[in-house]
């Protein structure tokens, strides 16, 4: 084996050294044989050197951490389910029979009073119309043969008529005589004590009147129709109550 210098065995020493210490913190071969290299490298003189490769320490395997040993949690444990209890059941609360209300009384109707008729009667006339007759005529004139009599058909004087024709026309016939004064003719034969006579009258309708002397009326009025394209003339009777 050749001689080494003294100072090559030193630093070769402080290399072995070193390389421990390396690997007692974790450096491999590769950089123990770097590290060599590199002293050897920059030493002068450089002397050639049998390198002895050493095996390569074990690597430190750290040691494993201790783990904690988990805590295993409860299962929580399920709670029993409340069951909703069933509500009562309703009480059945009977409900009264409707009250029979009595229908109210109903007071009957109050009869209500026949009014009492106020009015004015019609005037009582001392003469009523016994009769009435219509004939056909072939003239104008509207005549009317009138027999003013009591009840035992005795003609009576001084009565008048008056005529009013619904045209506005007014006619006054003379008194009444106290005999049969009056007649119609043979066709029709009427007698009478008035001739009430109104020539060529117009078409229209006649109200005739019976007044006393003093012009106030004793009989109901009366009418008559006339028609100038067939003329009649008329017969009445007043007889006294």
């Amino acid at each position: 084996m050749p001689k080494f210098n003294k100072s090559y065995v030193i630093i070769a020493g402080l290399l072995l050294l070193l390389c421990a210490i390396l690997a007692s913190v974790g450096v491999g071969s590769a950089g123990y044989l770097w590290l060599a290299n590199r002293a050897t490298a920059t030493a002068t003189p450089r002397p050639v050197i049998e390198v002895v490769r050493f095996a390569t320490p074990p690597t430190a395997t750290p040691s494993p951490t201790a783990t904690s040993t988990p805590t295993a949690t409860p299962t929580p444990t399920a709670s029993a389910t409340l069951t909703p209890s069933p509500p009562p059941p309703p009480t059945d609360t009977p409900t009264p029979p409707p009250t029979n209300t009595p229908a109210p009384t109903i007071a009957p109707p109050t009869a209500t009073p026949i009014p009492t008729d106020t009015s004015t009667p019609p005037p009582a006339f001392p003469f009523s119309i016994k009769e009435s007759d219509k004939f056909e005529t072939n003239h104008l004139n509207f005549d009317v043969y009138v027999a003013v009599v009591n009840r035992d058909n005795k003609p009576l004087s001084d009565y008048r008529i008056i005529g009013s024709h619904s045209g506005g026309l007014q006619i006054e016939s003379q008194p009444s005589a106290g005999d049969w004064t009056q007649n119609s003719g043979a066709k029709h034969y009427k007698a009478g004590n008035i001739k009430f006579e109104a020539f060529n009258s117009p078409t229209g309708v006649w109200t005739l009147q019976l007044v006393n002397a003093e012009g106030a009326p004793v009989a109901p009025p009366v009418q008559f129709e006339f028609d100038a394209a067939s003329p009649s003339w008329y017969f009445i009777i007043f007889e006294r109550e």
